[in-house]
């Protein structure tokens, strides 16, 4: 019995008129895209042009968490299914940074065995034979990870080439789009914090107003229901009664939206507040059929805080997941992901703990992103919309940050960074 090897494909070259064609119209797409993930896009459809290879991850530097992070990859799956960062202090990154040159795996075996044992696994499992950095201004902002050539042979110096002519552009294009990422980011909270504040100051003044007479119109109810025989009668000034006590619970909301109490702060351990939360919410989550999934990270999750407002945040936070997950169909998977890890501000680098909470519910629909924080804003059809109001003053009051994204139909990620000061010490309450 014969086996017969497969030999591997041969692939034609690219002409140098080709090669020409597609760093033009790559220079051509750089003036007209600002956007960082179309542009990541259009960069690793570029690569895979030019190069025979099909695996391409672009890992770029994160301030948030000091680390540099997957960003994009030739398809989806791939990038979804990639859970490594490599710390901007490890030794790949450095090795890149000394020698600004790229790094073949399969060929510089003394670089390889010089990395950290982590970053030979994560390199491994990644199935990665070239690494070539990204670099701006001297520094290294990230590097394109590339898997094997299609034909099994490793790179050679035309490819090299033609890689150096589209990156060494790309670098630049792509930390414009940060800039700008940033900036628009910058504008968006400045604002939603001009808008919030002038909401509040007219929320404090209207529920201060419609307080006085509530609070007459209740006693009043309630002295002439003294009088009342008839049952029927009776019922309905005790609906009234409870009418009122809903208005006031709406005025109230108001006022803690538009001037939160001072912050009695204590220590928390976060991951064993949620744990409780989610507790408490356990038959609850068991009546929907919503999976509950824990991704603790932090290797500090204490924090001083308000626990009171904490946990009027994190219920608040976890009602809106059940409820947009409720109303899925019942053979959608129901799951709920909360996960904490370390960051920075993105205010002033200082330390924080993020809060994540994940959902697999009905998202939402982008232009409604910015209202959601707005005062009476809901899509609920009992609801108030003074919820999610609430938390971002209270969030602010901590001097935190509080950001949503969300995909119709896909889900919705909620992350809130509380800071975790080195004498873990809150300020008065601010919004």
């Amino acid at each position: 019995m014969s086996f017969i090897k497969k030999r591997a494909p041969t692939i034609k070259p690219l002409s140098d008129q080709e090669i020409k064609t597609v760093l033009s119209e790559f220079n051509r797409s750089l003036t007209l895209i600002a956007d960082k993930s179309l542009l990541l896009n259009n960069l690793t459809s570029r690569i895979k042009q030019l190069v025979p290879v099909d695996r391409v991850i672009v890992f770029l530097f994160s301030e948030s968490s000091g680390c540099y992070i997957p960003e994009e990859a030739t398809y989806p799956e791939l990038l979804r299914g990639i859970t490594i960062t490599f710390n901007v202090h490890g030794k790949l990154f450095n090795w890149l940074s000394v020698n600004e040159l790229p790094l073949s795996i399969s060929t510089q075996h003394d670089v390889l065995e010089f990395l950290d044992p982590h970053e030979q696994t994560n390199l491994l499992q990644m199935e990665v034979d070239l690494i070539y950095p990204l670099k701006v201004m001297n520094q290294i902002s990230g590097a394109v990870f590339l898997g094997k050539r299609r034909d099994k042979l490793t790179y050679n110096n035309d490819d090299l080439a033609t890689l150096s002519l589209l990156l060494n552009q790309a670098a630049f294009a792509i930390e414009h789009s940060i800039l700008y990422e940033q900036q628009k980011e910058r504008i968006t909270k400045m604002y939603r914090a001009d808008r919030l504040a002038v909401l509040g100051e007219l929320a404090a003044g209207a529920a201060h107003e419609i307080r006085n007479p509530l609070t007459a119109i209740r006693s009043t109810i309630q002295y002439l229901a003294r009088d009342i025989q008839d049952p029927i009668k009776a019922e309905m000034m005790t609906e009234v009664i409870t009418e009122v006590d809903r208005i006031n619970k709406i005025v109230q909301g108001l006022l803690s939206f538009a001037r939160p109490s001072d912050l009695n702060a204590s220590f928390i351990h976060v991951e064993e507040f949620i744990m409780q939360l989610i507790s408490l919410l356990s038959s609850t989550l068991k009546s929907v059929n919503i999976e509950t999934e824990f991704r603790f990270l932090a290797s500090n999750p204490t924090i001083a805080a308000d626990s009171e407002q904490l946990r009027q945040i994190l219920l608040n936070v976890f009602m809106n997941s059940i409820d947009a997950m409720k109303i899925l169909e019942p053979w959608k998977p129901r799951i709920l992901t909360i996960k904490t890890e370390n960051t920075l501000s993105k205010a002033d680098s200082s330390p924080m703990l993020a809060l994540i909470i994940e959902d697999t519910g009905c998202g939402i629909p982008k232009e409604s992103i910015e209202m959601i924080f707005n005062p009476f804003y809901t899509t609920k059809s009992e609801g108030t919309g003074l919820g999610l109001a609430i938390c971002y003053g209270f969030v602010r009051g901590h001097h935190g940050e509080i950001e949503v994204k969300s995909e119709p139909l896909v889900g919705t990620t909620l992350t809130i960074k509380l800071p975790q000061n080195k004498n873990n010490k809150i300020r008065s309450n601010e919004v």
